[in-house]
């Protein structure tokens, strides 16, 4: 069993006033923050302390460097890192490394707030696969929703200005698979809550829209009816989603369950390029790829990926002094969209960097551990951009 394996049967399951929403018959009696306005490791054992996360980065290509962009926030939810379940739950070395991993680098950006939560696990991921029964979710959807409302009642008034704060919400696989719920649950359809969100960022999911449209705009296979793909760089209140593959001119395997819809032509998965959408392309376009350093996972000679999963990624793990190594355009992106029988595919295609991420392959998993990483810096420069516009018109 593999990451991505597993990683894919996670993806395809699933004053203002927030709508409400049920929580849990086991609720927790309050939400356990990994990270809550500042990203530091509040209760993990990491071995470094909040001022000592290293955030810098080794810029090998050279390529734009992020600036701080107007003050909006940025609720993230972590993929699945568990192998044991988080009964209480508290912040894991692994969790808070994966975490970091992914979205420090948009720590100029936004105050990030990243909820600990209790996820399905790898083995009882693998568990329903052997079973051909689908997992139960709503324990980590309701810790999510749960931690999200916390934050919305307590956090997102700014003290400063009385007014509501802008909100990017940005979650890879299982954690896409819980936000796609709560942006269905609180902002699709409540054009109050819609206009404070400034863009949602949900990768190595499952967003189904019908083929060749941006939103369902009624049709009930869609994943959301009112929330769009973004389509400009300043463009908010929008979704940019993408599973990443090198298939090297092929096309995804049919196994490859996260970029299909199956025997329907008439719905594809939603792919937005963060890096087409900078450049105002739909080609093949460079990307600001951005991987984490062995110093910031604790990786070494002998386990250079340290705290996080090595399963499924063929990833070669820099080694500099710094916490992230930035590569600028050595690799390109472009979503590319085919009819494989009746079924159809999309995807963010991958060319490139064969010494950093490995030769091509048309597995069923592509590059879904590195789905973040591989344009992290055009997520960057996007929700800067983004929450520039969404300042501008508040």
């Amino acid at each position: 069993m593999t990451w991505g394996s597993l990683a894919a049967a996670v993806a395809l399951t699933a004053g203002l006033a927030a709508p409400a929403i049920a929580a849990p018959a086991d609720a927790l009696p309050a939400p356990v923050w990994m990270c809550h306005a500042s990203c530091g490791p509040t209760t993990a054992t990491y071995p470094i302390s909040h001022d000592q996360v290293p955030l810098d980065t080794t810029d090998v290509t050279g390529g734009p460097q992020a600036t701080d962009s107007p003050k909006v926030d940025c609720f993230y939810v972590y993929p699945t890192v568990d192998t044991l379940p988080n009964i209480v739950p508290a912040t894991s070395d692994e969790e808070f490394a994966q975490a970091i991993a992914q979205v420090g680098m948009l720590n100029p950006r936004c105050r990030i707030f990243i909820p600990t939560y209790r996820q399905r696990t790898l083995p009882e991921l693998a568990l329903s696969l052997i079973t051909k029964i689908p997992p139960d979710y709503s324990t980590a959807i309701g810790d999510v929703e749960q931690a999200f409302q916390y934050y919305w009642d307590h956090d997102n008034t700014d003290p400063a200005t009385g007014k509501r704060r802008g909100v990017v919400l940005l979650g890879h696989s299982q954690g896409a698979a819980a936000l796609t719920t709560l942006v269905q649950d609180k902002f699709d359809g409540h054009p109050d809550m819609q206009r404070q969100l400034v863009s949602a960022i949900l990768l190595g999911g499952h967003i189904v829209v019908p083929t060749g449209k941006i939103e369902g705009d009624g049709d009930a296979k869609a994943t959301f009816q009112h929330v769009p793909a973004c389509q400009l760089a300043t463009e908010t209140g929008c979704v940019v989603a993408y599973s990443s593959y090198k298939p090297g001119g092929q096309v995804p395997t049919p196994d490859a369950d996260l970029v299909r819809v199956v025997n329907d032509p008439n719905h594809q998965v939603l792919c937005v390029n963060p890096a087409g959408l900078l450049a105002g392309t739909s080609g093949p376009t460079p990307l600001d790829t951005v991987l984490y350093t062995r110093k910031l996972v604790g990786g070494n000679d002998l386990n250079p990926y340290g705290r996080i999963s090595s399963l499924g990624q063929s990833l070669t793990v820099p080694n500099y002094p710094t916490g992230f190594a930035r590569y600028h355009g050595t690799l390109t992106g472009q979503c590319k969209q085919t009819l494989d029988g009746t079924s159809t595919v999309s995807w963010l295609d991958i060319t490139g960097g064969d010494d950093l991420v490995g030769p091509p392959q048309a597995n069923f998993y592509g590059l879904h551990a590195l789905d973040f990483n591989l344009t992290d810096g055009d997520l960057s420069e996007l929700v800067g951009r983004q929450a520039t516009a969404w300042t501008a018109g508040t």
